[in-house]
């Protein structure tokens, strides 16, 4: 728990913004992605102009290896989806969330509330105070407690598969008794 998470190191960050395509991402696309994920970041609560761009060189990072690794249907989603990711990853790392899903909607909730003050500066590695015990404090409980119904099996009955042995039926019926009783289907004796 309140492990240090440090920004990933950019070797130089002003040819990754201006300079040609790194490891695949178009600058082009990148001054897209910048303008709606530093936007994404202010929504989400973060004004520091210093933190926005120390997240937006490691989401420009992030997404250049994704762009590498396969072309980018929409490289503005595909950065939100890692700057998505990279806050997730900040606070199971933080927070020793190791799969549980459910503590780390709560500790999003917590931070993207404001419950937590300083919590944009830790996560872009301008404080070194572990924020766990605020974050944890923050939790609200989910209301009511889930409960899991006890569901018993039903029978599905699909309407053609019913009428499909009907028809099935009624061709046996008319084929036997035309084989067994010589007559017609439709006369009784």
């Amino acid at each position: 728990m309140g492990a240090r998470i440090m920004p990933a190191s950019i070797p130089d960050s002003e040819s990754l913004s201006s300079g040609p395509s790194v490891a695949g991402l178009d600058p082009s696309d990148w001054q897209r992605a910048e303008r709606r994920v530093s936007d994404y970041l202010r929504a989400m609560g973060i004004s520091d102009p210093q933190e926005i761009e120390r997240l937006l060189d490691q989401v420009r990072q992030r997404a250049a290896i994704r762009a590498a690794a396969a072309p980018l249907e929409d490289p503005v989603e595909a950065a939100i989806e890692e700057a998505h990711s990279l806050l997730d990853q900040w606070l199971i790392a933080e927070l020793g969330l190791e799969g549980d899903a459910d503590r780390l909607c709560a500790a999003r909730a917590a931070v993207l509330n404001g419950a937590v003050p300083g919590w944009s500066a830790r996560w872009a590695g301008f404080a070194s105070d572990s924020l766990a015990p605020a974050i944890l404090a923050a939790h609200l409980p989910a209301t009511p407690e889930p409960a899991p119904l006890n569901m018993e099996p039903n029978r599905i009955d699909l309407l053609f598969h019913r009428l499909g042995h009907r028809f099935l039926a009624s061709i046996c019926r008319v084929l036997c008794r035309s084989s067994l009783g010589g007559g017609s289907p439709g006369v009784r004796s």
